[in-house]
C-alpha cells in the first residue's frame, strides 16, 4: 500500500506587539517577541508573517526594517539565546531590546521602506535563517531603521508546518 505525504499548516497565532507599535527610528533600538516554544510540537518549518505600518514621514537612513529570527535553547530549566552583540540577551518576553551591529542574530529578512507613510510586510520561512532543524523555541526582533516611526497597526504572526503519513 503506497504512503502519501500531506503538509499542513497550523493556523495562525498573532504575537503581542504591543512594544512593536509607535517603534521609533533606530539603528540599535528594536522590538523582541516572546519566545515561542516548537519542543512539543515540532515543525518541518515555520511561517512568519511582518506587517508594518509607518507614520507619515518620509524614507531615510537605511530606508529598511530588519527582522531577526532569534532560536532559543531549552536546557531543561531556562531559555538561552544567542546574544545581541551587547551583554544584554534576548529575554524571551515581548518588549523593547538593543542589538548591536555586527550581532549573533539570525537576519530572516529585510522589508525596504521606499515611499511615505508606506506599508511594508513580508512571509519568511524561519529555516531559511536557522537551517533544516527546527530550534526549541524562537522569538522575532525587529529593528525599525526606515527614517520612520512605526504606528499602531502592525502585526507579526506565524504558522507550523506538519508533515503527515497516510
Amino acid at each position: 500500500m503506497p504512503t502519501q505525504v500531506t503538509q499542513s499548516y497550523s493556523s495562525a497565532t498573532a504575537l503581542t506587539v504591543t512594544n512593536l507599535q509607535s517603534l521609533a527610528n533606530s539603528a540599535t533600538a528594536g522590538w523582541q517577541s516572546a519566545v515561542v516554544d516548537l519542543r512539543t510540537v515540532a515543525p518541518l518549518d515555520v511561517e512568519v508573517f511582518v506587517k508594518l505600518t509607518t507614520a507619515n514621514t518620509a524614507p531615510a537612513n537605511d530606508k529598511a526594517m530588519y527582522v531577526y529570527a532569534v532560536p532559543f535553547f531549552h536546557d531543561g530549566t531556562n531559555w538561552l539565546a544567542s546574544d545581541q552583540g551587547t551583554t544584554t540577551l534576548p529575554t524571551g518576553s515581548e518588549g523593547t531590546t538593543t542589538i548591536a551591529n555586527p550581532n549573533n542574530l539570525k537576519l530572516l529578512g529585510v522589508l525596504s521602506y521606499t515611499t511615505q507613510n508606506m506599508t511594508v510586510q513580508g512571509v519568511f520561512n524561519l529555516s531559511s535563517a536557522v537551517g533544516q532543524s527546527m530550534p526549541d523555541g524562537f522569538s522575532i526582533i525587529i529593528v525599525n531603521y526606515s527614517g520612520a516611526a512605526l504606528s499602531t497597526s502592525c502585526v507579526v504572526s506565524y504558522k507550523t508546518l506538519a508533515q503527515t503519513l497516510t
